[in-house]
């Protein structure tokens, strides 16, 4: 998976982009003038996520799969961020929680994630109601507010 930003982000946007890296032990690259096409080559085949700004901070998060076709989109907010990165981790973090995001956001970030484990998981992505809760041995890293969001069929445009 590889994980970008809008074009110009600011210092908080690359640093939920850098979270999120290293949360899913996956790439963060910055985008700099690189157009939609060439982020998608640069994923290689990769499911890909986009985080986008509103007012300067982290606004959004659009989500494209390993074809390149537009999956989520979420409208965002950063409650919580942590003051340091959660650790890389081989661990694979379980997706938790109830609601239609579950199943999407489990099969964009980590499609081998266990869902729903019961065993205590050394990460976790706790997904509830409008929260996101990112979890290090159910510490919470960081946390996400959805504002909304939108679940496309695998062939639409995300504008």
């Amino acid at each position: 998976m590889l994980i970008t930003s809008s074009r110009k982000p600011s210092a908080g946007t690359r640093t939920l982009c850098k979270h999120l890296a290293s949360f899913f032990a996956c790439e963060y690259a910055n985008r700099g003038k690189m157009g939609i096409g060439e982020v998608l080559a640069l994923s290689h085949g990769a499911p890909l996520i986009i985080v986008g700004e509103y007012h300067g901070n982290p606004g959004s998060m659009v989500f494209y799969d390993h074809e390149g076709y537009c999956v989520l989109s979420l409208h965002i907010s950063v409650l919580s961020a942590a003051f340091s990165y959660p650790r890389k981790s081989d661990s694979i973090p379980s997706i938790r929680g109830d609601g239609e995001l579950v199943p999407v956001v489990s099969d964009i970030f980590c499609p081998g994630c266990p869902k729903d484990s019961p065993a205590l998981a050394l990460l976790s992505l706790d997904i509830s109601g409008d929260k996101m809760d990112f979890k290090e041995q159910e510490k919470v890293l960081f946390s996400l507010r959805i504002k909304s969001h939108k679940i496309y069929n695998g062939d639409e445009d995300c504008s």
